[in-house]
């Protein structure tokens, strides 16, 4: 693992723990709802993590393997996440909507926060 790398799953991580901790605030303060905040923060960290390490990696070879394989690796973030949410709203349909909105705002911030690291590591 490079330093870029380690430097940007150390920034994700802390954006994560402090997300965690807003959301925390939030369903426990604002909105009284029992969804699992530590799984969801921790699929999305993980998925981003790893989506990072492997699209940097690919920066050595040719620009059409890039096009490639960050196309393919955010089908596969995204079919992970599509299945985590239906699975979790089949099972616990009372907070379902919920969960939904509040995993799809995190899924947004993160692939955020990813483009934003891609991007500064390819215009080094």
């Amino acid at each position: 693992m490079t330093a870029i790398q380690r430097k940007f799953i150390i920034q994700l991580f802390v954006i994560s723990l402090a997300l965690y901790g807003a959301l925390y605030l939030i369903f426990t303060k604002l909105i009284v709802a029992s969804i699992p905040l530590v799984i969801m923060v921790a699929l999305l960290f993980a998925v981003n993590s790893l989506a990072f390490i492997l699209i940097v990696n690919t920066k050595a070879k040719k620009p059409a393997s890039f096009v490639y394989s960050y196309m393919g690796i955010s089908f596969g973030r995204m079919i992970i996440c599509s299945i985590f949410v239906f699975s979790y709203a089949l099972t616990h349909r009372h907070d379902a909507r919920t969960f939904a909105l509040t995993f799809f705002a995190l899924y947004f911030v993160y692939t955020t926060i990813e483009v934003r690291g891609i991007y500064s590591y390819f215009k080094k």
